[in-house]
């Protein structure tokens, strides 16, 4: 299930057992995927989930379908592909741009 470290702000106040419970599976992930990140984002997505500079200096400059992947202690940039009809089904930048 995803996660988005900039909603923990949504879930309760600071000190809240809701907001604590919400960090701790944050906290507890074993394998954590981030994608292209707005850049007013990438500082508290970085913060959050304790991304290393190497990691944040990437993650900018990776294109459509990159991000790096942290499965435990070990990071790995993956290219998610995608089969034709998957494409024609979630390509929302053709949506966005009327390409399609």
């Amino acid at each position: 299930m995803p996660i988005f470290p900039t909603n923990l702000d949504n879930v309760g106040d600071q000190g809240f057992a809701m907001r604590a419970l919400t960090s701790s599976l944050l906290a507890n992930a074993e394998t954590r995927v981030v994608h292209r990140q707005e850049s007013g984002r990438l500082s508290a997505t970085s913060a959050a989930l304790g991304l290393p500079g190497t990691e944040q200096s990437l993650i900018p400059t990776l294109g459509t379908g990159q991000g790096p992947w942290r499965i435990k202690h070990r990071s790995f940039v993956v290219q998610h592909q995608m089969h034709p009809a998957e494409l024609e089904l979630f390509d929302t930048t053709g949506r966005m741009t009327g390409a399609r």
